[in-house]
């Protein structure tokens, strides 16, 4: 289906609140799923393909990893905020409760939702003292800071899981099915970047050994660009 008939699908099965709001949420977090995979593509493999990112172009390859793990932090933070803040009302996994008829799928959600609160703490500790603001305490190295949350694969795994799991509770019970987010993958993204760079390096690597060698034409220069 695309992206219109699964809302109008969603619409039809869960009314319109509950349906739009499904929807964009469930937008989200496969959004939110392929950022991750494409970060742990580039930086959370192995160490060739970190080798790999370092011959290339090491200082744009750091900012690009530091950006893309702020943006995973805060994506997950924002999924699991709650239904108001300043006085706006925020798109969050927390309103589904609010919005479903069904008493026990209301509880169910109750449930998952304390869940998810738990696993993504991590998140909301990085974008409150980190990203959305910067600890003084922090930002000096005072002894006296208390340092960020531990951040690793099996923590975001973990977090991302119990924010699919409050979805799929929602679609099994409208649908009786359910959505494999961690299958979600990009085409043409970090993968065939590292087979490219990989090209390239080798590229690099023969033209300087020809022009060491004083054994190269026009056609081993690099291009400017």
């Amino acid at each position: 289906m695309t992206a219109e008939e699964l809302e109008k699908r969603n619409i039809a099965a869960m009314g319109e609140e509950l349906g739009k709001q499904y929807t964009a949420l469930n937008n989200e977090v496969a959004l939110l799923h392929l950022y991750w995979k494409e970060f742990v593509e580039l930086f959370g493999t192995n160490q060739k393909r970190l080798d790999r990112l370092n011959q290339a172009a090491p200082g744009f390859f750091r900012m690009l990893q530091d950006e893309l793990f702020q943006t995973n932090m805060l994506h997950i933070a924002r999924l699991t905020d709650p239904p108001k803040s300043a006085g706006r009302d925020n798109l969050t996994l927390k309103n589904l409760p609010n919005v479903v008829s069904d008493k026990n799928l209301k509880n169910h959600l109750l449930g998952l939702l304390a869940l998810a609160d738990q696993a993504t703490t991590f998140c909301r500790d990085w974008r409150n003292r980190r990203f959305a603001h910067h600890d003084l305490a922090l930002a000096t190295d005072d002894n006296k800071a208390t340092p960020l949350e531990t951040v690793n694969k099996e923590k975001v795994n973990e977090a991302l899981k119990s924010l699919s799991d409050v979805l799929n509770a929602v679609e099994r019970h409208y649908f009786r099915g359910g959505t494999s987010y961690d299958a979600i993958a990009a085409h043409n993204g970090a993968a065939t970047l590292l087979h490219v760079l990989g090209d390239g390096v080798k590229q690099k690597e023969r033209r300087e050994k020809l022009i060491a060698a004083g054994k190269f034409d026009d056609l081993d220069l690099p291009e400017s660009v």
